[in-house]
């Protein structure tokens, strides 16, 4: 038998070999320009209905379809609870909850039931950038950019595994 050290020597190489996999689609999404104005207060922009398309493109799966309905209401000042129904390609549908509270000027901080600790969201003008960590040590990041009628955002998230890209969404959420 090999030793472990071994096995895993090819690891980082292979991570680095698959991270030029994961990319962001070519057409059918419109990146809503950066701005002071108008701000990003995700509670505000995620109470009540909204729901999102894109495609989420995964390293080891392919490109495949995404779609997100979500539900959000105010626990109490301050805090959100954001219920969200995930349509990933041909897999059962699964629930996922937010709940993001305020936590300063321009910042918000809360629990997701896919992260592995604290979620961390900061706001600078219409750039909302969420940060949080999955199970499996995958770091994830999103930024989402609200368009200047408050209507809808640009979401792409990216997911990293050991520094290296493993999945990109790009998706669109459109309000009501």
């Amino acid at each position: 038998m090999r030793p472990r050290a071994a096995l895993a020597a090819p690891l980082p190489a292979a991570l680095l070999a698959l991270a030029a996999c994961a990319t962001l689609p070519d057409e059918g999404f419109d990146p809503v320009p950066r701005a002071e104005a108008p701000f990003f207060d995700p509670l505000v922009f995620f109470a009540g209905m909204s729901t999102g398309r894109g495609e989420l493109d995964k390293v080891v799966s392919g490109t495949v379809p995404l779609r997100v309905e979500s539900a959000g209401r105010m626990l109490r000042p301050g805090v959100l609870e954001l219920e969200q129904v995930v349509f990933e390609g041909d897999k059962p549908p699964r629930t996922r909850r937010w709940e993001i509270r305020e936590a300063g000027e321009g910042r918000w901080e809360g629990a997701l039931t896919d992260a592995d600790g604290l979620v961390e969201l900061y706001a600078k003008g219409n750039l909302l950038t969420i940060s949080y960590r999955m199970d499996g040590n995958y770091d994830v990041t999103q930024r989402l950019t609200l368009s200047p009628d408050g209507s809808r955002a640009y979401n792409e998230l990216k997911v990293e595994l050991m520094g290296v890209t493993v999945a990109v969404l790009a998706e669109e959420i459109v309000r009501g």
